[in-house]
């Protein structure tokens, strides 16, 4: 078996050569957001190719100026309407003696040269078009540039997206209440080459309001945008994108993402398998090629040292269960149901409270199935029915009352029949988020079931290892520990912005704690005033208590970027209290596939396939991803010398194997799975009243 990645070389040799234009700024303004701008400008002013290159501060592009001509367009900007130039540009000069970067290189040909054949990748795309009525399922390419093992490069990838037929101003016609257009993802129909979206954030009126289309049109826009406003109705209305453009209905077409199936009432799976994928990709790939700009992609077969397997990294799916019993991670329930739980509760004991807010549903075979398998036929636990509760009025007050009652029973849980999810809209509370947060508030563990998953035997498991997990049992750890730490932190911020202070955050800081064998010690949540994105020394200092934590070694992983002050932070302390932090990022998104060819067919890559990019960077494929649920797409890791990059790749791989929450392990490791949600729950009050922990309560 083969593996290859959606990432190939750049040939140096046949790009044009480039000329470095360096910018003096004299204000705070950041020089990576004038550089951006001045890219923009000057493509429009010059043609050709311009990119900000941030790595070294400057402009790099394949147009040639000279200095009078840059220093005309410079007194042209100061003179402009845009109040950036003249408030924070000095000059602009040619200097060759600085070379741009390479990843400045790599992304000058990702989202600069090869934009020329964007057109035509957008034409062999729409062969693959799908009409479903209401929208159409389109492919994707996204460019982005890499550096691998030195060597600039870019990823080539596909993703699917759902477009609405129509525009804003269609959709609005099926409304009654105009602030109902608030969230949507929305793209200016006026640059089809521009496909990114924004999000709708407020309304702002009509365009024959408050000289509105007067305003509008004094913007440098587009013939086609300028031709929309003019022709558009008085009584049109305008919205405000990202905060900070303003635009006509008419003007905004509508991607349809995840969280807005509900409101167009459709359902979507968007999963493509592997070998259909390559198959969708193989004439994007050929056109590109064609440029003479880049090579063939990146495989063992032809660059060996730079992927590696599960196997190089030591990894082992075994888990260990009661009595030193030993299985590799696999239908896990059907383990513990075997072997008995590594370490149950100590009374194994377990008082369950139901309430039912569909009371029409019978539940009957529900608590039979519990029965068995976590009563004396099962697991041989002590099941009590502490009470049930039914409600027929979905509100907040008919819930508190029933939860009221079952906490005079002292439930270990309360298992609620309630549909629909957490709402990621902070301004309208669901019954699911009313139900959280009544339970957290009174320290009462809990395990909703929607109604959809009764009778599902996948989800049935999934709900009895979260009984088990909440209720003080741990059904299995690592059944190798890694010897390189003895703790792994998952560290993660959630915040949200105050409306009396502007700047500040009100943010929970979390941290999850586990043994080196993957067994949870605690979780720890403390609040915050945080002005950027670090977690205050002193909260960091207050997680790590000296008695605990001296003298040990800890691997901190981090749901994203890991702040530099925060990360010097951390080893300041280590130093001062003799414990050693090594540091790994997670990052989830953006990042290329990768694939395995076996006897000339395209397969999702397996679990444990790694692309080295650097010493300290590398995608690993993290998850046991079914052929027919589409292509796995991996994880970036980085880590910080002198962490060595294989234990920081066996880090997080082995944790991907103790999600209490599903019988099928995650694509993250426990440190910092469910992080989204826990933030997202956290920012709206949804959290425990006990700051420090041992229950995974986030399951």
């Amino acid at each position: 078996m083969d593996l290859f990645a959606e990432i190939l070389p750049i040939k140096l040799e046949s790009l044009p050569k480039f000329t470095v234009y360096q910018i003096k700024t004299i204000s705070v303004e950041s020089p990576d957001k004038i550089g951006r701008k001045l890219s923009y400008q000057l493509k429009r002013n010059f043609s050709r190719h311009w990119h900000w290159d941030k790595m070294i501060q400057c402009l790099i592009s394949d147009s040639q100026l000279s200095q009078d001509n840059l220093n005309t367009f410079r007194q042209q900007l100061w003179q402009g309407k845009d109040d950036i130039y003249k408030k924070s540009l000095e000059s602009i000069i040619i200097n060759n003696d600085i070379q741009p970067s390479k990843q400045g290189i790599a992304d000058f040909v990702a989202k600069t040269l090869l934009q020329d054949v964007s057109p035509k990748i957008r034409q062999i795309l729409d062969q693959s078009k799908q009409d479903k009525g209401k929208y159409y399922i389109c492919l994707e390419c996204e460019r982005y540039g890499w550096v691998v093992n030195g060597h600039p490069s870019i990823s080539v990838s596909l993703k699917s997206r759902l477009d609405y037929k129509g525009t804003v101003k269609t959709y609005l016609a099926t409304l009654s209440d105009t602030q109902d257009l608030i969230g949507l993802h929305v793209t200016d129909i006026t640059k089809p080459n521009f496909q990114s979206s924004m999000t709708i954030t407020s309304v702002i009126g009509k365009l024959g309001e408050n000289n509105t289309r007067q305003r509008l049109l004094s913007y440098p826009l587009a013939e086609k945008m300028k031709q929309l406003i003019t022709q558009a109705n008085d009584d049109e209305l305008v919205v405000k994108v990202a905060n900070q453009y303003d635009y006509i209905v008419s003007s905004l077409g509508i991607q349809i993402y995840n969280q807005d199936y509900d409101r167009f009432g459709i359902s979507e799976n968007l999963q493509i398998s592997s070998d259909k994928r390559i198959n969708y990709l193989k004439p994007v790939l050929d056109l590109l090629k064609s440029t003479e700009f880049i090579g063939d992609a990146y495989a063992s077969s032809r660059h060996q040292d730079l992927f590696w397997t599960d196997k190089d990294i030591n990894y082992s799916p075994q888990l260990l269960f009661a009595n030193s019993n030993k299985a590799t991670a696999k239908n896990v329930f059907s383990l513990v149901k075997r072997f008995g739980a590594y370490k149950p509760s100590p009374s194994k004991q377990i008082k369950i409270g139901i309430l039912n807010t569909l009371p029409q549903l019978d539940l009957t075979k529900l608590r039979s199935e519990i029965r068995d398998n976590l009563g004396k036929k099962g697991l041989n636990y002590d099941l009590q029915l502490a009470g049930e509760e039914s409600i027929t009025k979905s509100s907040r007050a008919s819930l508190e009352i029933a939860i009221e009652n079952l906490k005079q029973k002292s439930p270990d849980i309360i298992l609620a029949i309630i549909a629909g999810r957490l709402n990621d809209n902070n301004s309208e509370w669901t019954l699911y988020d009313h139900f959280k947060h009544l339970t957290l508030k009174n320290n009462l563990q809990s395990q909703v079931i929607r109604p959809e998953t009764i009778g599902n035997k996948y989800a049935l498991r999934n709900i009895l290892l979260g009984i088990l997990a909440k209720t003080g049992t741990i059904p299995y750890i690592l059944a190798q520990p890694s010897d390189y730490a003895d703790l792994i932190v998952g560290l993660d911020v959630s915040r949200q912005k105050k409306r009396n202070l502007s700047g500040t955050v009100n943010a929970a800081a979390m941290a999850r704690i586990y043994f080196n064998n993957g067994e949870l010690l605690r979780y720890n949540i403390r609040d915050a005033m945080l002005e950027g994105e670090i977690i205050p020394t002193h909260i960091l200092q207050d997680i790590f208590p000296v008695k605990e934590f001296s003298g040990k070694t800890i691997i901190i992983h981090r749901d994203g970027r890991l702040p530099n002050k925060e990360r010097e932070a951390l080893i300041k302390w280590g130093n001062d209290i003799g414990t050693t932090f090594y540091f790994v990022e997670i990052i989830k998104n953006g990042n290329p596939r990768l694939y395995a060819i076996e006897n000339g067919k395209v397969l999702n890559a397996p679990k444990g396939s790694i692309l080295k990019l650097s010493d300290t960077e590398a995608l690993l494929i993290s998850s046991d991803f079914p052929a027919n649920l589409g292509t796995p797409r991996p994880l970036k890791i980085r880590t910080y010398s002198p962490f060595p990059l294989k234990q920081a790749l066996h880090s997080v791989l082995s944790l991907t194997l103790l999600h209490y929450g599903s019988e099928r392990p995650p694509r993250l490791p426990a440190t910092t799975y469910y992080a989204d949600k826990i933030s997202t729950m956290a920012t709206r009050g949804l959290r425990p009243n006990i700051t420090d922990g041992n229950i995974p309560f986030w399951l």
